[in-house]
């Protein structure tokens, strides 16, 4: 069983039902549920995740609270790495990946294609198409 980070567009499209990624989302994680893939959240997603949704909530008009206990769920279901942990460290680095993607690739991104290399996580489910410019990233979508 291989690991897998779900990236946050995936995992918004799954709970927003209105998103227009929201069938290939459902389709993408059913397949990697089936190849028996271990997926794998990073806190900096997560972050990202609560603020989308809570953004949403707002200008689609749905109730944020019913939402929120979903993401809850799924940040109790999986392992977390703490990337936001590595930042200190890694800060030079991911201005550096930054610099050398020509600007492909955002702080966000960096930090977590850094944090999967420490990690030795080499998938990541994402509709973003930025992290193919990592060497050692494999993009799933």
């Amino acid at each position: 069983m291989s690991k897998i980070i779900l990236d946050t567009n995936v995992l918004v499209a799954l709970l927003d039902n209105k998103d227009v990624h929201h069938q290939s989302a459902v389709r993408l994680v059913g397949r990697l549920e089936n190849e028996r893939q271990q997926f794998v959240l990073m806190d900096c997603i997560l972050v990202e995740l609560y603020s989308v949704i809570a953004r949403r909530s707002k200008e689609k008009g749905y109730d944020f609270s019913q939402i929120f206990p979903q993401i809850f769920r799924l940040e109790k279901m999986y392992h977390v790495i703490m990337a936001y942990g590595y930042r200190e460290k890694q800060h030079r680095k991911v201005l550096d990946l930054m610099l050398s993607s020509k600007g492909a690739l955002n702080y966000h991104d960096a930090l977590i294609s850094l944090a999967m290399k420490r990690e030795r996580i080499r998938k990541i489910a994402t509709f973003d198409r930025d992290f193919a410019v990592i060497d050692w990233v494999e993009v799933e979508n």
